[in-house]
């Protein structure tokens, strides 16, 4: 067996997800690979068609700032090896929604697809957070307008559209983020509005009326709730807050807000809140 012509591109750790998304409509599937400060994403030009890409060709599709920080190298690897890969990344299904890799056919009996390259958050499996989100979201009768606080890649914006929410903005305080949200929501022809905003300067018309998703650690969830004191919202979905300290933390500032606790799952030591405006009788469901 011959080998395969692979171009290896390694990027600061932190900044891996949104090189990938960025370099994914370019480059085609990538796998991700490295430990601790350095990734190294591991991209097939010629099996998806893309054929020779010019290292400046690949580093115009990154931001200014992330350039410097790139380095590329052309490597060859044993024929069929991106095809052994593969076998690791295999569909999961949450309730009703399926996530698979684009070569893995369509997943029977689900009521909604998201299709994802290695890379962009789905690896063996999803993230606790990812998945706490993902199941309260699937938890509630009314779809309508969402938010999606600190979105990240866009992976819970793209979810909630494959779901049926609409319409969907995505906001982050990150440039670098909101550039990979936009590149994914594009290449999923998702109609998906993303934004550059601090939570304290983020337009309050997002989130009227709206299911607010929040992937975010403890002390932007608290910006938030402040924020949408006196806010009528539909619902709050919040992960990222550790069980505990955090938990409890969590629980007081949305009373604070107006805010009662629907319901929460637990992972591991994360745990995820469904938040709701108070009603009278209002409980709290653990799973």
């Amino acid at each position: 067996m011959g080998a395969d012509p692979a171009v290896r591109i390694s990027v600061p750790s932190a900044w891996a997800e949104i090189a990938g998304a960025l370099l994914y409509d370019r480059l085609g599937p990538f796998q991700e690979l490295g430990e601790g400060e350095r990734r190294h994403l591991i991209f097939y030009p010629f099996r998806h068609g893309a054929g020779f890409v010019e290292d400046e060709d690949i580093l115009a599709c990154l931001p200014q700032e992330l350039r410097t920080l790139t380095f590329i190298e052309r490597v060859l690897v044993p024929g069929g090896w991106e095809d052994s890969w593969k076998i690791h990344f295999k569909p999961i299904v949450i309730r009703r929604l399926a996530v698979r890799p684009p070569w893995e056919p369509p997943v029977p009996d689900v009521e909604a697809e998201l299709v994802l390259t290695p890379g962009l958050a789905f690896g063996t499996g999803l993230h606790p957070t990812t998945r706490g989100i993902l199941l309260l979201l699937q938890d509630g009768e009314a779809r309508g307008p969402l938010a999606d606080v600190g979105t990240g890649s866009g992976i819970l914006a793209l979810a909630a559209h494959a779901l049926g929410f609409a319409p969907i903005r995505a906001l982050d305080n990150d440039p670098l983020a909101v550039e990979a949200a936009r590149a994914n929501a594009a290449n999923h022809s998702a109609p998906i509005e993303v934004q550059c905003h601090e939570l304290d300067d983020a337009p309050l018309e997002w989130f009227r009326a709206a299911t607010l998703l929040a992937n975010i650690t403890l002390e932007p969830v608290s910006v938030l709730l402040e924020r949408l004191k006196g806010l009528e919202i539909r619902r709050l979905l919040v992960a990222g807050i550790l069980s505990g300290e955090q938990e409890s933390l969590l629980e007081s500032r949305a009373q604070e807000a107006g805010l009662t606790i629907a319901s929460r799952l637990y992972e591991h030591e994360w745990v995820a809140f469904d938040l709701r405006p108070h009603s009278p009788g209002a409980g709290d469901k653990r799973d």
